[in-house]
């Protein structure tokens, strides 16, 4: 009934001189079966104005990345790995059995409209590369963006988290079970037929190597979403420069109205017939000195998405920007 797993990451951390294995701990409701993680080497809570934030010493900068890097043991035998300005390096608090950072540029703070799509293809690329030497073990494998306080991240400098787990997220089984099970009934993956309804058409911002669409049931503030059906592994580099270059045109399209950001890439590592990547992107609420946080009970509580505006207004304001 109390169900529970355990996954262990081993690390080196370089400011205690000394390998560390850490471990996660997943749990499922008794009633529901709905997955929870708990971290047993959290960071702590930062406090203080973003101003304050933006002074204080940051590990991801370039003069001290290099010292303070957790080290991946496993795969990447206690380096660093670069590409371009980005690097990738083990996550100290790991959320899975394969939890990594990739710091995606060398500047501390971005405007939302500052991003580079060479600075997320590079960190993309590095992302892949560390997937495909874990590839024989794990089936899925998750990317997550979370930029400032409000988005939940505990640092400043933009960077993006990669997470490999021998469990899926909540959601995730939604996803893989619900994309199964309608392939099995219309012999057709969901995004196929989904790209086909004229219903649909209004919320559709792009048909190229990847689909890209506003939801018709969005899980936040202007939710936009893309799908291709590859596994992760095989996206070839015109397909992830379009990814990238698709994101940057988001964040401009945020960047009028909002500073913070959530994204997910959630892909399979092995071809199936019914599920390839999928990509999210929601903004979130505006950072100011008092900020508000729109993340409340029903969402955090109960995982019942809400956004303020109708996904067809949003497709309309941000198709300009395809």
């Amino acid at each position: 009934m109390f169900l529970k797993k355990v996954e262990k990451y081993r690390l080196f951390n370089p400011m205690e001189g000394k390998e560390e294995e850490v471990e996660v701990e997943i749990r499922f409701d008794p009633l529901t079966g709905k997955p929870s993680r708990i971290v047993k080497k959290p960071l702590p809570f930062t406090k203080g104005s973003f101003e304050e934030d933006l002074k204080k010493p940051c590990p991801f900068c370039e003069d001290v990345v290099e010292k303070v890097a957790a080290r991946d043991v496993e795969v990447l035998g206690k380096n660093l790995k670069r590409k371009g300005n980005s690097i990738l390096f083990a996550n100290i608090s790991p959320y899975a059995r394969y939890s990594l950072v990739i710091r995606i540029c060398k500047e501390h703070y971005l405007n939302l409209g500052e991003f580079k799509a060479e600075d997320f293809y590079n960190s993309f690329a590095l992302a892949v590369e560390y997937l495909k030497e874990i590839s024989e073990k794990i089936d899925y494998a998750t990317i997550t963006m979370n930029y400032l306080k409000p988005a939940g991240s505990s640092v400043v400098h933009p960077h993006i988290q990669l997470i490999a787990s021998e469990e899926l997220m909540d959601y995730q089984n939604r996803i893989v079970n619900s994309a199964r099970s309608f392939y099995k009934t219309h012999g057709k993956q969901f995004w196929e037929v989904l790209s086909e309804n004229k219903e649909f058409e209004d919320l559709i911002l792009s048909r190229n190597k990847w689909l890209w669409f506003v939801p018709f049931a969005p899980r936040g503030f202007d939710h936009v979403a893309a799908y291709i059906d590859k596994p992760i592994l095989e996206v070839d580099e015109e397909e992830l420069r379009e990814l990238c270059e698709g994101i940057v045109k988001i964040l401009k399209f945020y960047s009028s109205e909002y500073n913070s950001f959530n994204f997910g890439i959630f892909g399979s590592l092995k071809k199936t017939p019914y599920f390839g990547t999928l990509f999210d992107i929601v903004a979130r609420t505006p950072f100011d000195k008092y900020y508000w946080c729109d993340v409340f009970a029903i969402t955090k509580i109960y995982d019942e998405a809400y956004t303020n505006k109708a996904p067809e207004e949003t497709a309309k304001q941000l198709k300009g920007f395809f």
